[in-house]
């Protein structure tokens, strides 16, 4: 069933990707969406998005282990179906799940599924989440052995040890659950366990974690403010907190 009413003014593209503006009645109701599912469900720790402290909390939830590991979900919001969104707020006693899920899912312009969860829209991340956690994937996550550390930020899936036989495991294992479960890795952006990872545009390893050269580059190269200086140079202090030597 289509919203007769529609939720979306229009759609554009960002780095190559179709972002979503909703209508003003679209963005009340995502709002609304939003305010219901963080009244009734309370998501583990691990999904750093959804917490204080965010990619940087979940980049040193890891650095106390020697070997590191990512995973990237591709197009991780257009792989979320409705049907998906309708049945994990009815699995979280949300009611009017239905028509929640329809305000919250546009005809998704890579086809399959039909109807999915857009970007742009203020409730798509914590309806992804959602669905992420009540799916195979999520029930794997916490499943994982105590020698394994996990975080999720939005699409990224990082883990963490100090065995490397149980971090091999636990990342082939995640990848097979996640295709299992109707999610596509970005094989461009996995990076198998090893000492030294890119991840959040900053190199993570034991004890220590940095703001990647290049992205140094980068900023500085579009000749930012007195103000926006000041404020990158805070960020990429608050990214090497507790660096040891």
């Amino acid at each position: 069933m289509v919203v007769a009413i529609p939720n979306f003014k229009f759609s554009y593209k960002r780095k190559g990707k179709p972002v979503f503006v909703p209508t003003g009645i679209g963005e009340r109701i995502g709002r609304e969406v939003k305010n219901a599912v963080e009244a009734a469900y309370d998501f583990d720790p691990m999904y750093y998005h959804l917490r204080r402290g965010g990619h940087i909390a979940a980049m040193h939830h890891h650095r106390e282990n020697t070997l590191f590991s990512r995973i990237d979900i591709a197009n991780f919001f257009y792989s979320v179906s409705r049907r998906r969104v309708q049945s994990a707020l009815d699995r979280i006693g949300i009611s009017n799940a239905r028509f929640y899920a329809q305000w919250s899912t546009i005809i998704n312009p890579y086809e399959n599924p039909k109807f999915s969860l857009p970007y742009g829209f203020v409730q798509s991340p914590i309806l992804a989440s959602l669905v992420l956690a009540k799916s195979e994937v999520g029930e794997f996550l916490r499943s994982l052995p105590a020698t394994v550390s996990a975080s999720v930020y939005m699409d990224d899936i990082s883990l963490s040890s100090n065995c490397k036989d149980d971090l091999e495991n636990a990342f082939k294992s995640t990848i097979d659950v996640l295709n299992a479960d109707g999610f596509e890795c970005s094989s461009h952006k996995l990076r198998e366990p090893a000492p030294v990872i890119d991840i959040f545009n900053c190199d993570l390893s034991h004890q220590r974690a940095t703001v990647r050269e290049e992205r140094i580059a980068a900023f500085y190269a579009e000749g930012p403010s007195q103000e926006s200086e000041t404020a990158f140079t805070a960020y990429c202090a608050s990214v090497e907190d507790g660096n040891q030597s």
